[in-house]
């Protein structure tokens, strides 16, 4: 899957006529009051040579307000091409703005290195402010401890878009095609560290993000509408852990729990003839300890 993705048509807007229209960009709106004001110059604003004009400062502002606006809609990312053309700027100007913004981690590449997404200084993007090399110099160590007898893997994970992203994985079966690696993406509504994250956004976000993204089944188990993944995450707020069984994989169970005070959450999976329902309570009470620890040490 590209990280990127293109524009598709603009949603309905309808002029003060009642005619259908495009919605005006947050620039286009301050360019009326500016010029209702006097403080827009004869030739308007040129982009290649912002200084000529007064209100060029403002116009930079709501040139990054149109780029931020427009990313937060594709949380996969956009490549610089559809960006200028949603935001109505050359390439060149567009490109400006972005290299501006990913100095100050607003805005970071996406995997492939092709486009643009909001980066891990705003705004619901995972793992909020923490620098994932503190992250992982925290959670490395507990994984480890936490892969043994039935546990095949452990799963750090966290928000990314409509999706969640495998922060680390550590497992002992890495070749396995069951066990994700680090750096791939996965649905919300098929694994218990998915659910995990899901169960700490409000169900109004949750929902949104479902709807984006689609409930494609992996499995005949797998949960398929809004309304029963809402009342799970419910259940999963209340027992204060996910639980999945044969819903990613047709005979692999996991188990998961929320870190507190970011959108991740710390999981086990296994076989599900052999991390077995007794066993789930003490690996719940482990993961509890070591997503405890990790918390503390992202404050």
């Amino acid at each position: 899957m590209s990280g990127a993705q293109e524009w598709g048509p603009a949603s309905e807007f309808r002029n003060g006529d009642g005619r259908p229209g495009r919605r005006p960009r947050a620039s286009e709106a301050l360019d009326g009051h500016l010029d209702e004001a006097g403080l827009l110059g004869d030739d308007g604003w040129a982009d290649g040579d912002e200084s000529d004009s007064r209100s060029s400062p403002l116009r930079a502002v709501s040139r990054v307000c149109d780029i931020i606006d427009a990313l937060t809609q594709h949380p996969d990312g956009a490549t610089l091409s559809a960006l200028s053309v949603e935001v109505d700027l050359p390439k060149s100007s567009t490109f400006r703005y972005l290299a501006a913004l990913e100095m100050r981690d607003y805005v970071e590449r996406t995997l492939d290195g092709v486009g643009y997404r909001l980066g891990p200084r705003n705004f619901g993007r995972p793992v909020g402010a923490v620098r994932p090399d503190r992250l992982l110099l925290t959670a490395k160590p507990l994984m480890e401890r936490l892969v043994d007898g039935p546990v095949e893997a452990c799963l750090l994970t966290g928000l990314d878009g409509s999706h969640v992203r495998y922060q680390w994985v550590t497992s002992k079966f890495p070749a396995d095609p069951r066990v994700p690696r680090t750096g791939d993406r996965d649905a919300l509504h098929t694994t218990a560290t998915g659910k995990a994250v899901a169960a700490q956004l409000a169900d109004e976000s949750v929902a949104a993000l479902l709807t984006a993204s689609g409930m494609r089944p992996a499995t005949g188990r797998s949960v398929q509408t809004v309304p029963q993944f809402l009342r799970e995450l419910h259940h999963i707020r209340g027992e204060g852990y996910a639980l999945t069984t044969n819903e990613r994989y047709p005979d692999v169970r996991g188990v998961a729990v929320p870190v507190g005070g970011e959108p991740l959450a710390l999981g086990l999976v296994g076989l599900t003839a052999t991390l077995t329902d007794d066993l789930v309570p003490p690996a719940v009470r482990r993961l509890r300890r070591a997503a405890a620890v990790l918390a503390r040490g992202l404050r």
